[in-house]
């Protein structure tokens, strides 16, 4: 086994190699390797890639916004890598990451601490009874959506992420709705599979947040959609009466300085 940096001269051939064994967000693994290479780690098994490792540094913090391992990768290996990367990173910003219960118990050996608790929605497909008049749609069809996004992510994350949302996670399948209240992006994983995210609202506009919720159902409700979300009520009560199924055991977890993220705010991550 060899662990060190992703190998950029066959990048997309492995990550596409890769992609044939596990469900992974290929575009972001090769935006945020065009952001900073220094930042993008892998193990691989002679010239197979079998996980890897990416993150994304902001003002204040740094995110790291994928961590993928093929299940015959033991957590020693997993580990090796997660500590080539703190080892490479600049340790004076907060860390960030999204991890499942397991990782979580290991993550705590290197000092992450707990957050707060998130769950996977899932969507699977089919019809759900609900009104979605061209009104409505009209309504959260902003095309100026950029001011919106600048103004209600940082308000939720006290970090100017416009440029990692716009040039990183953003893609050709992308579908943004906004209105004066927030924005929602959703786009394409592969051919059946959506995800939501980001998915910021001013944290009292429920209503305005239901029509989000209607609209990426209507547009994207034959395939099946994802998303992460905090355990706030109010956000899970949406997600469920839009019968999302909800799987808990998802942890965000910070190194260093705690952050200050207004978690009503997201319901999408």
């Amino acid at each position: 086994m060899f662990i060190g940096w992703l190998r950029g001269d066959n990048l997309k051939q492995d990550i596409d190699a890769f992609e044939q064994e596990k469900v992974i967000d290929k575009n972001l693994v090769l935006k945020s390797y065009e952001e900073n290479p220094a930042y993008c780690f892998g193990i691989y098994e002679g010239e197979k890639l079998m996980a890897l490792i990416t993150a994304y540094a902001f003002d204040e913090s740094i995110l790291i916004n994928n961590f993928y391992a093929l299940e015959r990768v033991e957590s020693s290996l997993k580990k090796r890598l997660f500590k080539l990367l703190l080892n490479n990173i600049d340790r004076e910003k907060t860390l960030l990451i999204l991890a499942q219960h397991k990782e979580s118990l290991w993550l705590k050996e290197f000092g992450f601490l707990h957050y707060h608790a998130f769950s996977q929605a899932i969507f699977h497909g089919g019809g759900v009874a609900f009104n979605f008049s061209n009104a409505t749609a009209k309504s959260i069809a902003q095309e100026n959506y950029q001011k919106s996004l600048k103004r209600y992510d940082y308000k939720a994350f006290k970090e100017d992420r416009f440029n990692y949302v716009t040039t990183a996670v953003m893609k050709q399948s992308s579908l943004i709705l906004s209105n004066d209240f927030g924005y929602q992006h959703s786009y394409a994983l592969n051919r059946s599979l959506v995800k939501i995210s980001p998915w910021i609202m001013e944290s009292d506009a429920l209503s305005d947040a239901e029509k989000f919720i209607r609209g990426v159902i209507y547009h994207r409700g034959l395939k099946k959609i994802i998303t992460f979300i905090p355990q706030v009520k109010e956000i899970t009560d949406l997600y469920e009466s839009y019968r999302f199924e909800l799987i808990g055991g998802y942890h965000l977890l910070y190194l260093g300085n705690k952050p200050t993220i207004d978690l009503e705010m997201i319901y999408g991550l």
